[in-house]
């Protein structure tokens, strides 16, 4: 009996919040027709601990066991059905994804069989008093539990965070407390205290990471900054698969790692976009809420690849087989944030779905001394990144944008994805030609009404700055593909309507020259992945 009081003590102090009050109560004061109650040395006193723990409006110094045993009709020893039907009666447990949850101090919690079995057992042993559930009878009750139709299921809330013993509170703006109504639709590894409040400030060692990140570019800065608030949140409008492009040593690899820290382990995982081809790859994938690599694979993504990718991004269904199970229809809702140092070959025929699903981000900056403690330093600033982080979002619900642009951003990814190329479809000549070819004439000619512009003087432009040779029946088919432009013949020579030569002003003040332009393109063609180096700061 000591034994027994001494785990109503334990359940108490560990998973108060786990037991349902008003399911207690109620088999507490079910009718008592038991004229044969044994003599049980603290009964009493256990029932009158659990009364004044739970603050229950019930008489106290009395033997609840009798009860108990009538409720459930339980003659000798109870059965596994008696137990099952006693566990969902007095636990608050719901069922998510086939999973069961229980509700903690820190909110609604996914438990493995193991501390489901403690859990279980430490509560059955309470309230009979007496009896001692065995590993075997635990094991048939949790079963009975993941099968039952008494337990409802949970239904995501996407207005809150939880962030531990509490929740934040997107409509508001505010942290609240965790509510047994509430199944926070994103959860993360966020210590916040309740009068904890957005802020306008910036954590210093962030605000200089970042913008370093960012090279110093401003605009672009702000644009990561937003990116990460919705990363943290459940939004999927804005949401973008992020991939981060650049050499080694520009602080690539601390993103991710900063990011993997704001939510649990058990909800982040690291694989290359090439790993989700295998049979089982996409069943490590279920539950989880972060997909984040330092990788993303090789550089040309094929078929099979670039529609699981598509399907991830899009939050649609997606098939998954299982091991020694059978294969369900899931809908993973994860967050995907890549590193590459190369430019990825995306099927052009995709170009336009994944456009408004991806954002390639360049990160030109190079750190020439790392600071070897600046994830320890980010990782101690998290809580108030969040804050920070949570003011920008507040900003963009308020300026109610539909989507986060950036220049820089939108040009890289345009031109991995091939968007807003068209290509010769009939032609001896490789993608790979018709787009250099297409990217010196976008350096060199703009479309203006009302000029013109002469087709040799063009043609031998193009052909000077090239590193391939294209006839000059390609070059003028490319530019009637892509500029929507006609020829007009002028004192015999041919010209094009409606084209002119970039001027320094059209471009900011920037024209590169012919050998930036080369370079430019053997950069952009390679197609050989080069290991990632650390590239820490």
């Amino acid at each position: 009996m000591n034994n027994t009081m001494k785990l109503a003590k334990q359940l108490l102090s560990e998973n108060k919040e786990a037991i349902d009050r008003n399911g207690l109560i109620a088999l507490l004061q079910s009718q008592n027709t038991s004229d044969n109650e044994e003599d049980l040395p603290q009964a009493e006193a256990i029932y009158n601990l659990l009364i004044k723990e739970l603050n229950f409006e019930i008489n106290a110094d009395i033997n609840y066991r009798s009860n108990i045993y009538e409720y459930y009709g339980i003659k000798n020893k109870p059965k596994d059905t008696d137990l099952v039907q006693m566990a969902t009666q007095i636990l608050n447990v719901k069922r998510f994804e086939s999973n069961l949850f229980v509700f903690s101090k820190e909110g609604w919690q996914k438990l493995d069989d193991s501390e489901l079995r403690s859990l279980v057992g430490k509560t059955i042993q309470v309230i009979l008093i007496d009896y001692t559930p065995t590993q075997s009878e635990l094991k048939s009750v949790i079963d009975g539990m993941k099968e039952s139709a008494d337990i409802d299921e949970l239904v995501e809330d996407e207005r809150y965070i939880g962030c531990h013993r509490y929740l934040f509170d997107l409509e508001q703006f505010q942290v609240i407390n965790n509510s047994i109504d509430v199944f926070p639709k994103t959860r993360l590894d966020v210590e916040l205290d309740k009068n904890d409040s957005i802020t306008s400030f910036i954590p210093p060692h962030f605000d200089k990471y970042m913008s370093e990140l960012a090279n110093f570019d401003d605009d672009l800065r702000y644009f990561l900054m937003q990116h990460t608030a919705v990363l943290l949140t459940s939004n999927r409008k804005l949401r973008r698969g992020l991939i981060f492009y650049g050499t080694a040593n520009n602080g690539k690899s601390v993103y991710i790692k900063l990011m993997r820290a704001f939510f649990y382990r058990q909800d982040v995982v690291s694989k290359t976009l090439n790993e989700l081809g295998g049979r089982f790859d996409k069943e490590s994938l279920i539950g989880k809420r972060l997909m984040a690599s330092d990788e993303i694979g090789k550089a040309r993504i094929d078929e099979k690849t670039v529609n699981d990718f598509k399907k991830l991004l899009s939050v649609e269904p997606i098939h998954v087989d299982r091991k020694g199970r059978r294969q369900v229809e899931v809908t993973l809702d994860l967050k995907l944030l890549f590193n590459t140092n190369a430019v990825l070959n995306f099927p052009p025929e995709h170009a336009k779905a994944l456009e408004r699903r991806i954002a390639v981000i360049p990160c030109d900056y190079y750190v020439e001394k790392a600071d070897i403690d600046l994830n320890d330093k980010l990782k101690s600033e998290k809580k108030d990144i969040f804050l920070y982080l949570m003011y920008i979002y507040k900003q963009m619900m308020i300026d109610d944008i539909n989507r986060i642009e950036n220049e820089k951003v939108t040009e890289l990814t345009h031109d991995w994805l091939n968007f807003g190329y068209t290509f010769m479809d009939k032609s001896n000549t490789s993608r790979d030609k018709q787009k250099e070819c297409i990217k010196l004439l976008r350096n060199t000619i703009v479309k203006k009404e009302g000029s013109r512009l002469k087709v040799s003087d063009l043609n031998n432009k193009i052909e000077k700055m090239s590193r391939s040779s294209l006839s000059r029946q390609n070059i003028n088919q490319l530019v009637k593909l892509n500029f929507d432009a006609h020829t007009v013949l002028n004192d015999g020579y041919k010209h094009w309507v409606d084209l002119d030569w970039k001027t320094i002003q059209e471009e900011n003040n920037i024209i590169p020259n012919d050998k930036e332009i080369s370079e430019l393109i053997y950069e952009d063609d390679q197609d050989d992945w080069i290991p990632e180096e650390d590239d820490e700061l």
